[in-house]
Formats: C-alpha cells, structure tokens, sequence
C-alpha cells in the first residue's frame, strides 16, 4: 500500500474529455494556509476547528440542555450514557476489568478520528491523510500502553516483560514494541490517505464527477473511516493487554 501511495503522490493524474484534459494532484504533504502571519497545514487547522466545535456542543449540552444529571436518565443523558456504556464494555472485552479506567480515553480518539474524517465531506483533505496527525495519535496511544504496563506491572515487572518469555528475546521485543506508533500511524494514514485519493481520482473524471462520488462518499468517509477507528482501537487495547501477559501486580 505504501508503494502505491508514493507512486500516486507527486504525481499529475491526467485524464481527456473531448479535447480538453483535466489534470489532478495528489501530495502526501497537505497545503499550507495563511493563519494571521503564520503557515500552518490545512489538516491542522481542520483539527483546530474541529476540536472547538466539539467543545462548544460539548460545554452547550452540558450547560443548557443537562445542567444536572437525573437519577433516571431521560432523552440525550440516556443517549449519552448508552455512549458510555458501551465503550466501557468495549474496552472490558479487550483488556478486562481494567478497561473502565481507559473508557474516556478510547472514547475520546475514537470521536477524534471520526469527526475529523467528516471535513472531506465539505471538501476538505481528512486530518487522517496527513501523517502527522496519525503520529501524534500514535504516540498518545503508545505512551498510555506502556503507562498501563508500568502501572499494572511494576517498574521492574514491565522491564522484565522485554526478556520473556526468554532472555534473547530482548532484541526481538525491543524492536516489534518500539515500531508499535509506526505500525499504528501508518496504517490509519496509509487506509485514509488511499481513499483520499481514490476519491481524487473520480472527481477528476467528468462524467463520474456527478452521483458516484458522493455515494462513495459516504463509503470512505463513514463507514470505511469507522472501520479504520475501530482496528486502530483494537489494536491499542491489544497492545495493553500484552503488557500484562506474564502477569500483573495489580488487577
């Protein structure tokens, strides 16, 4: 896949209607905008209004529509607690009991990645096309598995997981768990980024430019962008739970 998308970007995809020729491009480095003086890439400011339109409806729903949480939840509270409660026990069935604790967090990506995803609906290039955001989701995700090791483990619990379940293990787990961020960003960016371009790819066809894209539109953006939250959830949850495999101090 990856192969693919080095070919594909930096490339001109030219494409003939008639007499006249349509060309398209396709980069992995998104644009560059002009925020008050200072150059900042389109994704990142997608990401920026994102977040403050999630805190607004957030801070709204709680203020204005349920100022105080009823015994007996009623219309959104009972919404949102169905919200809770599932991610509590999809974080259960991955890593336990344990899962409660981790809930907010998985919760709080998942809304992440999928509302960011929605811009390209408006015509926007996805946060998750770029790299960088994918990293830095990645290396959240990373440092909160091996918080969950030291933490369930132990200091010196969690630096012998790394010499198990033999000493020359050392070097293999070193690595396999060192490329855990790479592993995790560059398949939520290598996913989305392909569907990016696919999409790129059709609009640039005039007589496919009407109808088909926006079906598949809902396909790459809402479906396809669920199905990527959801192994990248997984596998973070998976990775935790490896932490704890030859035992836990704590339960």
């Amino acid at each position: 896949m990856f192969k693919m998308i080095t070919a594909v970007s930096g490339a001109a995809v030219r494409f003939s209607n008639g007499q006249e020729a349509f060309a398209s491009e396709v980069t992995i480095t998104p644009a560059e905008v002009d925020l008050f003086g200072l150059k900042i890439s389109e994704t990142l400011l997608s990401v920026w209004i994102v977040m403050l339109i999630l805190i607004i409806l957030a801070l709204a729903i709680r203020i204005f529509v349920i100022p105080k949480f009823k015994t007996v939840p009623k219309g959104l509270q009972n919404v949102l607690e169905m919200f809770v409660e599932f991610c509590e026990k999809f974080t259960n069935s991955q890593i336990g009991k344990r899962g409660a604790a981790f809930a907010a967090y998985i919760f709080t990506v998942a809304v992440m990645i999928f509302a960011t995803s929605l811009v390209e609906l408006f015509g926007v290039r996805p946060p998750a096309s770029d790299i960088n955001f994918t990293i830095a989701i990645a290396l959240m995700s990373f440092t909160l598995i091996n918080a969950f090791g030291f933490y369930y483990t132990g200091f010196f619990g969690r630096l012998k997981w790394f010499v198990k379940p033999k000493a020359f293990m050392l070097p293999i787990n070193l690595v396999t768990h060192s490329v855990i961020p790479v592993s995790l960003s560059f398949r939520l960016f290598g996913n989305v980024f392909a569907g990016m371009v696919v999409m790129n790819l059709l609009y640039s066809v005039t007589y496919l430019s009407v109808g088909l894209p926006g079906v598949l539109a809902i396909y790459f953006n809402l479906f396809h962008t669920g199905i990527q939250t959801y192994i990248f959830l997984v596998l973070t949850l998976s990775f935790m739970e490896e932490t704890v495999m030859y035992g836990a101090k704590r339960q």
